[in-house]
């Protein structure tokens, strides 16, 4: 890390280093170097687009509640890791930071190689002006031999009131719908509905998505692009869960949507020396 990248950082909540991005039209973004995440995205002339949980946990090893947690390199509990992978847990490294972007970067260590025997760099991204959020995610294979992995950029979008805040884009889709299972990925039907609702619990995996996915609230609408992943999740735990959340409160759920971009269903295979790019982006 340069000697410029270290005084741009800050101590955050629970002490943990965290940068500020603020552009010259007023749009601004919070990042925390542990699990490179987005904690706040406030476009310029707007208000707070993610949501964090009042009560979410910021302590090393500990993933935090809101904000956009980085998936990798297993989806949920489809795999031997413990869900949704570790480098949402770990520390990474700024090594680039202007006014409106930020570069970290991830590579293994020994306590990564003893779960998942591979090495690798994640390169993520961080782009902000105006009234976007860019996400980009690179992985790249430093290992000899082949890997595979599942990942997303598990977006939690602010909304005023989850009865009156709909989902777009996604009819005729293909779904998968786990609010029994937290494994089964199986095609099981498609998307009926022009706009999809949250009248109770709500966690479907949509495959093969490929036009935008609009979130609308009263006049607001938050469009959510993607390239590089294949797939989109849209989640909402219920109130049964969300009481049953340590990091939230009990009617936490009534406040955020997730929307995010995913690669599954079909594993990313990388041979040795090969890249991947994800990129995720809002438009408010």
């Amino acid at each position: 890390m340069s000697t410029s990248n270290k005084s741009l950082i800050q101590n955050g909540t629970g002490d943990l280093p965290k940068i500020h991005l603020t552009t010259t039209d007023g749009a601004r973004a919070e990042i925390y170097l542990h699990g490179a995440h987005i904690t706040s995205w406030i476009p310029a002339g707007g208000s707070e687009v993610l949501f964090l949980s009042p009560k979410a946990i910021f302590r090393p090893g500990a993933s935090i509640r809101g904000g956009v947690p980085i998936i990798f390199p297993q989806f949920g509990g489809m795999g031997q890791l413990p869900a949704h992978g570790f480098a949402r847990n770990l520390t990474w490294d700024l090594t680039e930071s202007a006014p409106d972007h930020a570069i970290l970067h991830l590579r293994e260590s020994e306590s990564e190689l003893s779960i998942w025997p591979h090495k690798f760099e994640l390169e993520y991204t961080v782009r902000i002006g105006g009234n976007q959020l860019e996400m980009s995610l690179k992985v790249t294979n430093t290992d000899s031999t082949p890997f595979e992995f599942t990942a997303a950029l598990h977006t939690y979008l602010r909304v005023r009131d989850l009865h009156h805040t709909t989902v777009g884009g996604l009819k005729g889709v293909w779904l998968a719908d786990r609010t029994n299972t937290s494994t089964d990925i199986k095609r099981e039907t498609t998307q009926k509905d022009e706009w999809l609702k949250f009248p109770g619990e709500v966690d479907s995996i949509y495959f093969d998505v490929v036009d935008p996915v609009q979130l609308v609230q009263d006049e607001q609408k938050t469009t959510v692009e993607k390239s590089g992943f294949s797939d989109v999740v849209v989640w909402n735990p219920g109130r049964e869960k969300c009481e049953a959340s340590k990091d939230m409160l009990p009617d936490g759920y009534l406040e955020f949507v997730c929307i995010e971009a995913v690669a599954v269903e079909k594993p990313i295979k990388l041979e040795p020396g090969e890249t991947w790019v994800g990129m995720q982006r809002l438009i408010v």
